[in-house]
């Protein structure tokens, strides 16, 4: 089967796919993603149908059509993802598709572009979730500014096979309910081709902190704040996507961009700006947390984390090493993440999940 992948050109929606295409590759199946040509190197090896300009350009569209950053959530965002990005995107991507021939599209949650592709080709499409549950508001103001989309190019939205849920039931907020079409799946950290060899600082028995803004934040006087925080209160700090990568030097060692999983399992906890692949990496490896969200879902999800007893959550940098003391070494954090990992073991891996994605087009 050929599988077409597709994402907002971000790494924090693009990259979530990366597990999914694995797993379709493992299977056989012939995948490809769909996504401006800038991503290409963070996607790698898998193929890429380049369409439609990089964040920065669509971003700077947006702010130009808006007046705001699209990177909080409200007006500008539902103009960026449903507004700006069609209108700068979906034609060449449709070139592309149409092109490729796919026979499943999986694209993520934010992705308004593919949905329209697989109505104009008559492909069936499933979504991936990339964050907690998205306020009904936000949502149905996005799709309302879809709909106008569709409108101008004769279109009429198909329903979607599925929705591929990564997020497990205790990160639910009161109230929330799984989508109809939900289907769990196991949240995977990417393991990259690459090999990396985590730093040795040469002193035994210092605790081990992680710390990443992932690929949305780019704030390196924060980025030094936290880690001379940590530092100071006894950590040796590794920093994935630093601002400034580097060798290692006295308990710091600045690294460029790192998969989680080959960076995880060193961590005693990990320091991050809240982001969904982070925090769901995080979790299903078992390390307790400490939060300092910037923008989009981060302050949600430091909500949904604090609550559930697994992070800290920080407003001032210097805060990090005080507060990352706590958590890696106050039992109700510890056993909190124990029980995190658990559950998320316990959800069905995209290799399982796959199959009820064939049998559901099969059936179509």
């Amino acid at each position: 089967m050929r599988i077409l992948l597709s994402a907002v050109p971000a790494g924090g929606h693009a990259l979530p796919l990366i597990p999914l295409a694995e797993a379709a590759r493992a299977a056989g199946h012939r995948t490809a993603i769909l996504n401006s040509a800038d991503m290409a190197p963070l996607l790698r090896p898998f193929e890429v149908l380049t369409a439609g300009p990089g964040l920065a350009e669509q971003f700077a569209e947006t702010e130009r059509r808006t007046g705001l950053s699209p990177a909080q959530p409200g007006p500008a965002a539902v103009e960026h993802f449903a507004g700006t990005r069609v209108d700068l995107t979906y034609e060449e991507a449709l070139r592309q598709a149409t092109s490729y021939r796919p026979e499943l599209i999986v694209c993520e949650a934010f992705d308004f572009v593919a949905p329209m592709v697989a109505a104009a080709l008559d492909v069936p499409w499933a979504a991936l979730g990339i964050s907690g549950a998205i306020p009904a508001d936000l949502m149905a103001q996005m799709r309302k500014r879809w709909q106008r989309e569709l409108d101008l190019r004769s279109l009429v939205a198909t329903e979607r096979l599925a929705y591929l849920d990564p997020y497990p039931a205790f990160l639910r907020q009161e109230g929330e309910a799984p989508e109809p079409d939900g289907i769990a799946v196991r949240p995977t950290a990417i393991t990259g081709e690459e090999p990396f060899a985590t730093p040795d600082f040469g002193e035994d028995g210092r605790r081990r902190a992680l710390v990443t803004f992932g690929t949305s934040v780019s704030d390196a006087e924060a980025e030094e704040r936290v880690v001379r925080s940590l530092a100071d209160a006894g950590f040796d700090v590794l920093v994935a996507g630093s601002q400034h990568p580097g060798p290692a030097a006295g308990h710091v060692h600045r690294a460029g961009f790192v998969p989680l999983a080959r960076v995880l399992p060193w961590a005693d906890v990990v320091v991050s700006a809240g982001g969904t692949g982070t925090v769901l990496a995080a979790l299903a490896a078992g390390k307790p947390m400490v939060v300092r969200p910037f923008h989009a879902d981060q302050p949600w999800n430091a909500e949904r984390l604090a609550r559930a007893g697994v992070a800290r959550t920080i407003d001032g940098y210097e805060e990090a090493g005080p507060a990352a003391l706590e958590v890696a070494s106050g039992p109700s954090y510890l056993d909190a993440a124990a029980r995190a990992a658990k559950e998320t073991s316990d959800m069905p891996s995209f290799a399982e999940v796959l199959p009820l994605l064939e049998a559901a087009v099969r059936d179509r």
